[in-house]
């Protein structure tokens, strides 16, 4: 069958396939080998093009690599549709739901996807420019979030953030943890769809104590 494509030593010619092949490749050799195998040459043996071509077409390996992990990472490619769901939000029952929501997806996300918890490995455990530029646009798109809390915790003395930082950062843990630790975590199995589905009841409730807890304090301020 013709493509329309033209072939170079029995591969297609084509600049937007091979971006794409050179793309899916950097996911497949993190599966494969780990976040410490993403080489230029084992990601283009994986995609079956030259090396040359991941420095023809993108500027530097760092910046296919990091095209990737934008594309995979939760709360980035995430970002256009949980601000569309933000701002729909009126009441404080929507936003406590919407942010139950939000972390119910990072936790089955993250914990399915098995490139995603090598690369929060990689940028919790190495020095890596890449990983922190990451890291600084993850806590960049948390701001929307922060704009329609912060109002609910003015004046109280709960600090919302803190609980937000704990509430992610323990998914993360829990995932990675129950990855490469087959014990459970308190009691708690992950690998458990019962055990996740009260890890999930119990961030619903400890969104709505905060948030009760902060109505209380200026309440009583």
């Amino acid at each position: 069958m013709k493509t329309g494509y033209k072939k170079v030593s029995g591969r297609t010619n084509n600049r937007p396939l091979t971006e794409r092949k050179l793309i899916d490749a950097v996911g497949a050799v993190i599966r494969k080998m780990g976040y410490k195998g993403l080489s230029a040459r084992n990601i283009a043996r994986e995609a079956d093009v030259t090396t040359s071509l991941i420095f023809k077409y993108f500027d530097t390996l760092d910046q296919l690599i990091e095209i990737y992990i934008r594309e995979k990472d939760y709360w980035m490619s995430s970002k256009t549709k949980m601000s569309d769901m933000l701002e729909k939000i009126r009441k404080k029952t929507g936003l406590i739901e919407m942010l139950v929501f939000a972390l119910e997806k990072q936790f089955d996300y993250f914990y399915q996807e098995e490139e995603m918890q090598q690369l929060i490995l990689w940028e919790i455990t190495e020095k890596c420019s890449l990983m922190d530029d990451i890291g600084s646009g993850r806590e960049n798109l948390a701001d929307d979030f922060f704009k329609q809390t912060d109002p609910y915790f003015e004046g109280s003395e709960v600090n919302f953030k803190a609980v937000a930082a704990l509430l992610v950062s323990g998914i993360y843990y829990l995932v990675l943890h129950a990855r490469s630790n087959k014990s459970t975590q308190c009691g708690i199995d992950i690998h458990s769809e019962a055990d996740r589905a009260e890890i999930i009841r119990t961030v619903r409730q400890i969104l709505k104590w905060t948030f009760d807890a902060a109505k209380t304090k200026r309440q009583t301020g």
